[in-house]
């Protein structure tokens, strides 16, 4: 919010185009160890973060309004695309020819994409973000979290969202041993079941605005959180392979539907000015639950049983969708409707 968001996905590009060509060149000297491997880790995860956070708040000055789902499906489309069908099986034969070589090739990639994001020609921001000297850092950051807080659609969608990262984790912290012990699969079975997934990602993203537009935004998004429920219940009742990968491919067609429309509402309802701090808040909340998640499956998988993991993740979403849907469907009538989008009071 205090800096323009295209400079900042080019440097962090650019930084973590510096952290691959000095692993690339530690691992070509022999001097690579764990320690320096978790470091690198570390700073890449951040300038991930700091990279996905400005792209989405960079999209609406270069998108109009009524693009913003078409163009961050396939934004996702073409991410989910290049991770998993050329990024991966791409990396993994570098990585067999010659162990440098993939984190090399990154370290290239990411300077040409710092040199395109950096090509993009946008008006300056208006309003300018405030002077650093202004407003103390950590004020900056409790307005974005009092904004959320006070803003009730997105505060629902925030928790909603945390719900069901927290169940999904239930069984995916121990999908690898369910997709052995109860389907039966090996290495490569495992591999074609998680690349089925992607399937389903690439297809969501691409089909997003035409649900919406066939639906309405917000009937696509509860539609989307009941199949989070009700497919849960396919791979404790029906163990099957061929079960599982028809509810992995919906599961990752409605998560990308969710995900598309509602950063696509993020972009509407918050201000540009703020919308770095509301949106990383948003996220902390709807993905720092997943930690959670992972711990409380590993003990019901230990207790009750793998299966029994899809089966509390059910009837957790079903709860929450109870008392969660109306309440959603009711401020979607009052936050998305075109001519009207009020904002909480103002911060202070």
């Amino acid at each position: 919010d205090r800096h323009e968001r295209r400079n900042i996905m080019a440097w962090s590009n650019a930084v973590r185009a510096l952290l691959f060509a000095g692993l690339t060149l530690a691992i070509l000297t022999d001097v690579i160890n764990i320690w320096m491997l978790i470091a690198v880790v570390l700073a890449l995860a951040i300038c991930e973060v700091l990279f996905d956070m400005s792209a989405q708040a960079f999209l609406p000055s270069i998108v109009a309004a009524e693009q913003l789902e078409r163009a961050n499906g396939r934004l996702y489309a073409a991410e989910v695309a290049t991770n998993s069908f050329i990024g991966l099986p791409l990396g993994a034969w570098l990585f067999v020819a010659a162990l440098a070589a993939p984190f090399g090739l990154q370290a290239a990639a990411l300077v040409i994409a710092a040199a395109l994001i950096s090509s993009i020609r946008v008006a300056p921001r208006t309003p300018k973000p405030a002077a650093p000297t202004e407003t103390s850092f950590i004020q900056e950051i409790r307005t974005g979290l009092v904004w959320l807080w006070q803003h009730p659609f997105l505060r629902l969608l925030a928790l909603m969202l945390g719900a069901a990262n927290m169940c999904h984790m239930f069984a995916h912290s121990i999908f690898a041993k369910y997709a052995r012990d109860e389907l039966g699969l090996g290495p490569r079975g495992f591999g074609f079941l998680l690349a089925t997934s992607a399937i389903g990602s690439i297809a969501g993203g691409l089909l997003g605005s035409r649900i919406a537009k066939r639906l309405g935004q917000s009937a696509a998004i509860v539609l989307s959180y009941v199949m989070f429920a009700a497919l849960e219940i396919i791979p404790w009742a029906l163990p099957r392979v061929w079960a599982v990968v028809i509810a992995g491919v919906l599961m990752a067609v409605f998560g990308t539907v969710w995900n598309v429309l509602t950063v696509s509402l993020r972009q509407r309802l918050i201000p540009a000015d703020l919308f770095g701090r509301v949106n990383s808040v948003y996220r902390f909340l709807g993905t720092g639950t997943s930690a959670i998640g992972a711990i409380l499956g590993g003990q019901i998988a230990f207790h009750f049983g793998l299966r029994s993991t899809y089966l509390a993740s059910a009837m957790f979403l079903g709860v929450v969708l109870l008392f969660g849907a109306p309440r959603l469907l009711a401020y979607a009538r009052i936050y998305m409707a075109p001519e009207r989008t009020p904002a909480p009071p103002s911060i202070t």
